[in-house]
């Protein structure tokens, strides 16, 4: 049974190629690149959703401690 080898290269001195099977890419699952990332737009708000930690730095709660500043800012000149 002949197995695809991945082929990348070593850094080594002597530069053997890499001698884990590949993936449909060619590549082994350490030399396979990037990841491509979610595409569709469901794929994407569920990693903008997992990737949320506390929301401070949200468009909105921006927004929110902005107006604060500013009614805190009237409230003092009066």
């Amino acid at each position: 049974m002949f197995v695809n080898l991945c082929s990348a290269k070593a850094r080594t001195n002597n530069h053997l190629p890499c001698r884990q099977p590949a993936m449909k890419n060619g590549k082994c699952r350490l030399h396979g690149g990037k990841c491509t990332g979610a595409k569709t737009s469901e794929g994407k708000r569920k990693a903008a959703e997992a990737n949320l930690k506390h929301g401070r730095y949200t468009i909105a709660a921006t927004l929110e401690r902005k107006q604060m500043r500013k009614m805190m800012q009237w409230r003092d000149d009066l």
